[in-house]
């Protein structure tokens, strides 16, 4: 793998807390990414999450460059993401603490609204974030319809009209 860029400043006049404020009125889905690495397991909660393509299966996500737990996963090869239903919540907000024990409640991995099995396909380096693009391998998918959103730095649940 090549070395990544140096993180660019933003251009002039466009602060953190505006930045943030904008990107946070886009409702996202989330999800736990897991893999293990040396008999390990590792996860780490991401609300950017997307489908990419159908042909070929792709997806991706985009942990921070500074996310160690991302540092360490990656030898993995390969990771699971489990899409989170909204009764998930408490766990997503005690989940994305650092240093959390992501795994001290496994039903979360069970009662997941969808998992999609990937092999990494690609890595690259954006900004302060990796975009990590992976190969779906298998997938299952649940039969539960609430999932968790992320909105303006909350997690909430969809509502259909």
């Amino acid at each position: 793998m090549l070395p990544a860029p140096a993180i660019q400043p933003a251009e002039p006049g466009l602060d953190e807390h505006g930045l943030r404020a904008a990107f946070g009125r886009f409702a996202t889905g989330v999800a736990f990414v897991t893999t293990e690495v040396d008999g390990t397991p590792l996860g780490l909660i991401v609300s950017s999450f997307a489908a990419v393509s159908l042909r070929p299966p792709l997806v991706s996500f985009c942990p921070s460059r500074d996310s160690i737990t991302w540092q360490r996963m990656r030898h993995a090869g390969r990771f699971a993401v489990h899409v989170l239903a909204a009764q998930q919540a408490g766990f997503a907000r005690r989940a994305a603490l650092p240093g959390a024990d992501r795994f001290a409640e496994p039903d979360v991995l069970q009662t997941a609204l969808a998992v999609i099995e990937c092999d990494i396909e690609a890595e690259h380096a954006a900004g302060d974030h990796w975009i990590v693009v992976g190969r779906v391998r298998r997938l299952r998918v649940g039969t539960a319809d609430h999932p968790l959103v992320y909105f303006a730095g909350g997690f909430g649940a969809f509502q259909p009209h």
